[in-house]
């Protein structure tokens, strides 16, 4: 990611879906982005098999989805000022999210996380989690409204090579907001030493060689002469990923993660890392996988 010049956003009206397009309209207003809005409603064979329906119910469905589309886009075009519009296509939600990208090539995708019932805040839903899987761009996974551009933004980087772009997309996502690197370490069978009973102390130690090449790795990231003049921060944390990295957004009161969606391999580009996917189910904030 080198800069937003097309976002894509999808929408299903419900209040996530729309916070996201608040979230994407941000965005494309400070960065001057051309802004796509997207909704998807079921194929008329498919509304037919289930509802037994008769020709006007796809006519009047898509009067509805215009109804709501409508101000969604003009409210956008009043943020923005200009290059909004927006599309209603049939069929799945997350084919017509891909075939859209693939004709738009956004820059950005940005989606609404969902689920079902009181949990929804909670799980990220199945189209989220097609489209999340699949995307060919970074995709803005959006769990609560905005009150404004990200004030705090978590960079989380692995140090492997794929960490400089996790920390220049949530430079560029989090704009003017303050930016932090963050690395959560284990040393090698950390665990399973302390499944045998080994003394905290002990593992402490054992876990020095690897805190000492975090610091390493970390200051070679952060002395890339393009992030060089910039003020960014760093943290290296010792324990596991997964409860260690939305306690210190907590902490922080960080209102977007940017994390890797894989660390290079064959197998990793095809799917997403557990960490990741568990930032994007259970982050107390937005989420931006890169």
């Amino acid at each position: 990611m080198t800069n937003l010049k097309r976002i894509l956003v999808a929408t299903d009206f419900s209040q996530l879906g729309n916070d996201a397009v608040r979230r994407a309209t941000l965005l494309a207003a400070r960065e001057d982005a051309e802004l796509l809005i997207l909704h998807a409603f079921p194929q008329p064979s498919l509304l037919d098999a289930a509802f037994n329906a008769n020709d006007d119910l796809p006519r009047r469905l898509r009067k509805a989805a215009d109804t709501c589309l409508e101000p969604l886009t003009e409210a956008a075009r009043t943020a923005h000022a200009h290059r909004v519009r927006g599309e209603i296509a049939e069929g799945s939600a997350h084919q017509a999210v891909a075939d859209m990208a693939e004709s738009f090539r956004p820059d950005l995708l940005v989606i609404g996380a969902h689920g079902k019932g009181l949990l929804q805040q909670f799980f990220l839903g199945g189209t989220a989690s097609r489209i999340l899987a699949n995307a060919a761009c970074p995709v803005l996974v959006v769990r609560r409204g905005p009150a404004g551009d990200y004030r705090q933004a978590l960079a989380v980087v692995d140090l492997k090579p794929h960490s400089e772009a996790v920390l220049r997309a949530a430079l560029i996502v989090a704009g003017r907001g303050r930016v932090m690197a963050v690395h959560a370490y284990q040393a090698p069978f950390e665990a399973k030493l302390r499944h045998k009973g080994f003394a905290e102390e002990s593992i402490a130690h054992y876990a020095e060689n690897e805190a000492r090449a975090a610091e390493r790795n970390m200051a070679a990231l952060l002395s890339d002469p393009d992030l060089a003049g910039l003020d960014l921060d760093s943290r290296i944390i010792h324990g596991h990923p997964n409860p260690a990295l939305p306690e210190i957004a907590e902490a922080l009161d960080a209102d977007l993660i940017v994390a890797g969606r894989h660390s290079g391999s064959r197998l990793e580009e095809a799917t997403i890392g557990s960490i990741t996917r568990f930032l994007a189910y259970y982050a107390p904030c937005d989420v931006l996988v890169v």
